[in-house]
């Protein structure tokens, strides 16, 4: 009987593996239909590394984090189970996509000017942007979840922002990693 709750238990840990690989997977073939594949894994790559950030973070903090879940098109999140209990925790946390995100994206930066390569530079701009643009002070991106620790109040700030960002001349792809914030 023991073995057999092990089994289960082994399965419910893989079925969660197999749930964020598979969206991931499915969020790579959806970019590469779309950008072409090197762009594609190198974009979704970045956004894994956001969200373990977060991971990361969550885990300092002591609390239960499942793995990232992405939806293509649309952005990727990791589940907390049990809320954090104060402001600070909840920067913390807030924090830690954006600050790992920006890590990734300059190795990439790094990487595309040493071999010159123009897709890892297009993935590189594009990690940037994502963690720049999380970091608008409205919830629920990151920078509303930093913000909270001083005033909510701070997230009125964000929404000329982020009606700036589609007034001023946007391009196609930057409403697509908009969508995907």
């Amino acid at each position: 009987m023991t073995k057999l709750l092990l089994l289960l238990l082994s399965g419910a840990k893989l079925s969660k593996l197999l749930l964020s690989g598979g969206t991931m997977l499915l969020s790579v073939l959806l970019y590469a239909w779309v950008y072409g594949w090197r762009y594609a894994v190198g974009f979704v790559a970045l956004m894994f590394v956001h969200e373990m950030g977060h991971f990361i973070a969550a885990r300092q903090k002591g609390l239960d984090v499942g793995l990232p879940t992405f939806i293509p098109f649309v952005g990727a999140w990791v589940e907390l189970k049990h809320m954090p209990h104060d402001a600070q925790t909840e920067a913390y946390i807030g924090l830690g996509g954006p600050l790992l995100g920006t890590v990734g994206a300059t190795v990439c930066y790094l990487l595309a000017r040493s071999w010159n390569l123009d897709w890892l530079l297009a993935v590189s701009y594009a990690g940037f942007f994502l963690n720049l643009f999380n970091l608008i002070p409205l919830s629920p991106f990151d920078g509303g979840r930093i913000t909270a620790v001083l005033s909510p109040r701070i997230w009125f700030a964000g929404v000329p922002v982020l009606v700036g960002l589609f007034l001023y001349r946007p391009s196609p792809m930057l409403l697509l990693i908009a969508l995907m914030a």
